[in-house]
């Protein structure tokens, strides 16, 4: 089947055939492994508006939480999601922005799909909102982006925790902004929960009174 050796920084295939196709997917491997380490990925303002305006995802995440006040958490998020062989890319942001993590979006038996992703708040302010504020988006992903900045400018200020109708406030943006361009959608099962609590807090603040609301 042959052998596959290393002198430095050149690899050696050793047989008397063609390779098998073990040996091309570990060429392949290697490969991968060579481009994400050693090359490097200068960004410009102007080349993450572009990319951006493909790849990136403005998205309030909404999910169950009992220890909440309202047994619901908000967090507002700034995606990027890139196959294996990008994940440079991912890194170079990462570094760009001085904020967000990579980790694994998504996995199967043939390839694995990462994320760079932005959640803190403060991040969110301090770091992605200037910069497009100042470096705007050219597609209808502007809209998503301000309507993301609301959100999060709104959060940061604690609003959504003041009244029980602050906080359905930011739940309708959300949802606005997932009608909009969020790419992946939560579980079924998970959504019919946080539904069915939405419901039941939509139900409340009905039948509160204004002086109530407020508390």
């Amino acid at each position: 089947m042959g052998t596959i050796s290393r002198e430095g920084r050149f690899f050696f295939f050793d047989s008397e055939s063609e390779p098998s196709e073990a040996i091309r997917l570990e060429f392949s491997r290697i490969k991968f492994f060579i481009n994400s380490t050693i090359m490097t990925t200068n960004l410009n303002p102007q080349w993450i508006v572009g990319f951006c305006d493909g790849e990136a995802c403005f998205n309030l995440d909404v999910h169950m939480l009992d220890s909440m006040r309202w047994k619901i958490q908000m967090q507002s998020e700034f995606t990027v999601v890139q196959h294996e062989r990008d994940i440079q890319i991912l890194h170079a942001l990462k570094d760009y922005f001085d904020c967000g993590s990579v980790i694994i979006n998504r996995k199967d038996s043939t390839s694995t799909r990462w994320m760079w992703r932005v959640k803190n708040v403060k991040h969110l302010t301090q770091h992605i909102i200037p910069f497009f504020e100042k470096h705007q988006l050219k597609t209808k992903k502007k809209l998503e982006f301000l309507t993301f900045r609301k959100i999060s400018l709104k959060m940061n200020e604690g609003y959504h925790l003041e009244s029980l109708e602050n906080f359905l406030e930011i739940v309708d943006l959300g949802e606005e902004l997932s009608q909009r361009g969020a790419k992946e959608k939560p579980k079924k099962l998970k959504r019919k929960k946080v539904d069915e609590q939405l419901e039941n807090l939509r139900a409340q603040l009905n039948q509160q009174t204004p002086n109530e609301n407020e508390k």
